[in-house]
């Protein structure tokens, strides 16, 4: 049986070189960033540990969701599935570790069990972590470099502790988005009692996100607030971080969208006193780059056509049951994230590329081309 699974994960292991798939099982398989940006989080939408740039490449150790579990340089946390790619890469900075097993365990010449045994390694061995080759961790250690299958290697990562205290200043910040007041929950439920009434813009700090509800501070109190009324705002030096390599015209773009957060929606509206969907982008792109169709289906019309995966930070975003339909736009932010003007009683906000936006996406437009 053992031989049967080592078989199994050596010929997933030659598929995705050969088609640059990602794996649907190993025990830990390698993976490039193939978005011009991704972040990486603490938790499955969680705070923000680092901003990894396109072409980084990750350990993946849990693909279970749509969330990864992923380590590389050190630290561990959870990253969109939907913007990794397979790579061929095998050598690459995980982090360090140590052996965990009942006695000892064999550092091998290569990533299969039929390969000669270099030395043996005893239960805590510490080891550093350079990579990852068929299923199995590339490891250095006391001078030798060999491999060491996943089940018997515990990573030491700082994904918690030292990645968020790292970017603290820029990862839990938010506030609240919405045409009034959203209630402050006991629970993360429409049933709990309400601990207090918060207004459109109040800061609050966020905790974790599960289940579509976030755990704030705010005034003293701790509740519940859905997540459908929090801008997960990062801060300016987190925003920098992101727009990192962009060009001045996108980031122009991006951070003059950020200054109307929390603007209400208005039917027709083209103004920082209200905006619908195509007058908030029209507005934005006029006051930064250039003028574009005031109508979504017309930006949709007339700007250049770029797929997912080719979105960068800047471009348009559309909506709708086709490209002959179109009924809503935004901007991208990257990270698989776009703000825009969602509808009445709402503001504008940021929101994710999935669920239903991800059913009516009907591509990109690009209107900057440097």
């Amino acid at each position: 049986m053992k031989s049967t699974k080592t078989l199994f994960r050596l010929l997933v292991s030659g598929a995705l070189t050969a088609s640059m798939l990602l794996p649907s099982s190993l025990a830990v398989y390698q993976a490039k960033v193939k978005a011009d940006s991704l972040y990486l989080r603490s938790a499955p939408g969680g705070s923000v540990i680092a901003t990894l740039s396109q072409g980084t490449t990750v350990a993946v150790t849990n693909n279970s969701s749509e969330w990864y579990k992923v380590i590389v340089d050190g630290k561990e946390g959870y990253v969109s599935g939907s913007y990794l790619t397979g790579t061929t890469a095998t050598d690459f900075s995980v982090g360090s570790g140590k052996i965990t097993c009942s006695s000892t365990v064999n550092l091998r010449s290569e990533a299969n069990t039929s390969s000669s045994i270099l030395t043996s390694l005893s239960n805590g061995t510490a080891v550093t972590i350079t990579g990852v080759s068929g299923g199995w961790y590339k490891v250095s250690v006391n001078g030798k470099s060999g491999y060491v299958h996943p089940d018997y290697v515990q990573v030491s990562s700082s994904s918690a502790s030292a990645g968020t205290a790292a970017s603290a200043p820029a990862t839990t910040a938010g506030k609240v988005s919405c045409s009034s007041t959203v209630n402050l929950r006991a629970e993360a439920n429409t049933s709990s009692g309400i601990l207090a009434s918060l207004a459109n813009g109040t800061a609050v700090t966020l905790g974790a996100k599960e289940n579509g509800w976030y755990k704030v501070s705010v005034n003293g109190k701790s509740g519940y607030i859905k997540a459908d009324y929090i801008t997960t705002s990062v801060s300016s030096s987190a925003n920098m971080a992101s727009y990192s390599g962009l060009s001045a015209k996108r980031t122009a773009v991006l951070d003059y969208a950020a200054k109307f957060l929390g603007v209400p929606y208005v039917y027709g509206g083209s103004t920082p006193s209200g905006f619908d969907c195509s007058g908030f982008t029209s507005y934005v792109y006029k006051n930064t780059v250039c003028s574009i169709e005031r109508v979504a289906q017309a930006q949709f019309d007339t700007t250049t056509r770029v797929s997912r995966d080719e979105l960068l930070p800047g471009d348009l975003v559309f909506f709708g049951s086709s490209a002959y339909s179109i009924s809503h736009v935004g901007i991208y932010v990257g990270d698989g994230q776009f703000i825009h003007a969602p509808h009445t009683g709402d503001v504008v906000k940021y929101d994710s590329l999935s669920g239903s936006y991800a059913t009516r996406f009907q591509g990109g437009g690009r209107v900057i081309f440097d």
